[in-house]
């Protein structure tokens, strides 16, 4: 499941709990990309938590979207993740190497406050 956080109109924020399906996903790329016709760079802001997988047709359209994204990355400025499994926190902080123009960084469950005001820090810029 997916819940669409409150946040300035720059960052997209999201809760994701259990097993994340198609629909989650698709509800989740309509947000960020809403947010993508109003700046030109955005923040995220990804609260883990209560993650714990993602379905095959998820999969796929992250895939999808990643490939799709090719060229842009450049608009996402920084990943702000909230987890409890180090392994998670680990990778996420690793994939961030593979963006040079994406800050990408965990943060413990307690720092959640500080995790939106990091994705935040972002120039809005407006396209």
């Amino acid at each position: 499941m997916i819940d669409i956080l409150p946040s300035p109109s720059h960052v997209g924020a999201y809760r994701f709990s259990g097993t994340l399906d198609g629909a989650d996903y698709d509800r989740c790329i309509a947000d960020i990309e809403g947010r993508l016709r109003l700046h030109e760079r955005i923040g995220l802001y990804c609260d883990m938590t209560g993650f714990t997988g993602l379905t095959p047709e998820a999969l796929a359209k992250d895939l999808r979207y990643a490939f799709g994204k090719i060229g842009q990355y450049h608009r996402f400025a920084r990943g702000a993740i909230v987890t409890d499994k180090r392994w998670l926190a680990d990778i996420s902080e690793f994939s961030g190497r593979f963006f040079p123009n994406t800050e990408i960084r965990s943060f413990e469950p307690d720092e959640h406050d500080a995790a939106l005001a990091w994705a935040s820090a972002v120039e809005p810029l407006a396209e």
